[in-house]
Formats: structure tokens, C-alpha cells, sequence
């Protein structure tokens, strides 16, 4: 009787273990298999669901550009999953705003974009008599407007290579020290090598090219000390005033 009770026993404890066997043996693929199924929703929470898809654009940066021109040039998916959204194409269409110099796009969860613009900042104003347009530090001219604004040199630029000679005058007037070029009245250039600057006070300096603009700039600086009516600075090694009074 004792033999059948541990007999039975026994056979229990087999049973037991043969359950928790097979029991360990799922687990593994039913870890996996959940992992999958997980997977697979927040797949499709994030790339074909409306849950996380775009709602709105936040824009910041913009000051002269009006936000609803970036809106409308970046062209923001709306209703499309935020995941699957092309920010480097958005980014690439804000750059096309002639007045922008660049954007960064991002995606803020859950359902919104952020663009942040950084717009021109005009360093002169190049002029044919009847028009200004505004140039930044690249020489890129990109905004006309009808009257001069305040605080900016004024370049008249005439001839062929327009192009070339803005971006002359440019990399001159950022050579400038900042006690100087708030005495620069207008600029003239009939090639990239013939720029002029017309101070205020009626001086004129003859800078010639933008080649060693810097060096000209320092050289400017101590022939200045002399009272003069013309600073020629155009070869920096051999500067030239003309008019100085005795």
C-alpha cells in the first residue's frame, strides 16, 4: 500500500515537472511573440495611425519675414504621421524664402513641427539711383525696398559683374572697424577692383580692390591720424593722401 501511495506520489511530482517544462519552454516565444505584437502597434501608432500625425507648425526666428509666408513655402504635411514627415525637405523649401538663410526643422511630440528661421541681417544697401536692395555678409542681395534705410553704407555699384563687385563692396565694408564704417556716407564701385568710400565729412578713400581688405583697414586707421582730403589705401604697402593740410 505504502509502495502505491509513493508510486503515485511520484508520478505526481513527474507530471509537475513535465508542466513547468513545457511551460519553460514556451515562455521564450511567447516573450517574443508579445515583443512582435508590440512592436507592430507602436508601428502603427507612429507611421500609419492619426494618433501622433501633424497638427500644426511652430515657427520662430522670423522678425521681417512674415509667418505666413514660411507657413505656406514650407508646405507641412498636415494629417501625415509626424514620424514619416521629410523635415529636410520642409527645411529645404523655408531656404528658398529669398530673406531666410537658413532653417533647422524639427518634429515636437506629439503632433507638432518646429521650424526656427534665421533671417538676413542686411550689412549695405546697393543702389542704381532708383531702387535699394538689401545685401548680407554673403553678398547675397535679397529684399528691394523703396526708400534708404538708416544706419546702412550705401553702395552705388555701375558697370559689368555686378555680381562680383556687391560682393566686393561687401567683404570691404566688413572689414571696416565699426568708428569707421559709421562715418561711410556711400560706397561706389564701377568694378570689383575700383571700390570708393565717401565719408560723411567729405573724405574720400581709395580702396581699390577687396584684396587685403583687413591689412587696408589697419593701414587706414593710422593714415587717418593725418588730416587729408583723400586716403588712396588701393596698394597697402605704399598708402597715398592726397589734399593733407601742412
Amino acid at each position: 500500500m505504502t509502495q502505491s501511495v509513493d508510486l503515485a506520489r511520484a508520478e505526481q511530482r513527474f507530471a509537475r515537472r513535465l508542466r513547468l517544462v513545457r511551460r519553460r519552454s514556451w515562455l521564450p516565444w511567447a516573450i517574443g511573440g508579445g515583443l512582435v505584437a508590440l512592436a507592430g502597434v507602436i508601428v502603427w501608432l507612429f507611421y500609419f495611425s492619426s494618433v501622433f500625425a501633424v497638427s500644426g507648425v511652430r515657427i520662430s526666428g522670423a522678425d521681417t519675414v512674415p509667418v505666413a509666408t514660411i507657413e505656406q513655402t514650407a508646405a507641412a504635411p498636415i494629417g501625415t504621421p509626424l514620424a514619416k514627415v521629410d523635415l529636410r525637405a520642409i527645411a529645404d523649401r523655408v531656404r528658398t524664402i529669398p530673406a531666410v538663410a537658413d532653417a533647422q526643422v524639427t518634429r515636437a511630440w506629439p503632433r507638432k513641427i518646429v521650424i526656427v528661421v534665421t533671417e538676413r541681417v542686411p550689412v549695405v544697401v546697393v543702389t542704381d539711383g532708383s531702387r535699394y536692395e538689401l545685401v548680407d555678409a554673403t553678398g547675397t542681395s535679397y529684399r528691394t525696398v523703396p526708400d534708404r534705410p538708416a544706419g546702412l553704407p550705401e553702395a552705388r555699384v555701375t558697370g559689368v559683374r555686378r555680381d562680383v563687385t556687391v560682393h566686393s563692396v561687401v567683404t570691404v565694408s566688413a572689414a571696416l572697424p565699426e568708428s569707421l564704417r559709421t562715418q561711410v556716407g556711400s560706397i561706389t564701385a564701377t568694378s570689383p577692383d575700383s571700390i570708393t568710400l565717401n565719408l560723411s565729412s567729405g573724405v574720400k578713400v581709395v580702396w581699390g580692390s577687396s584684396d587685403d581688405s583687413a591689412r587696408k583697414a589697419e593701414v587706414l586707421s593710422v593714415l587717418m591720424k593725418r588730416d587729408a582730403k583723400v586716403y588712396d589705401v588701393s596698394a597697402p604697402d605704399l598708402p597715398v593722401t592726397k589734399g593733407e593740410k601742412r
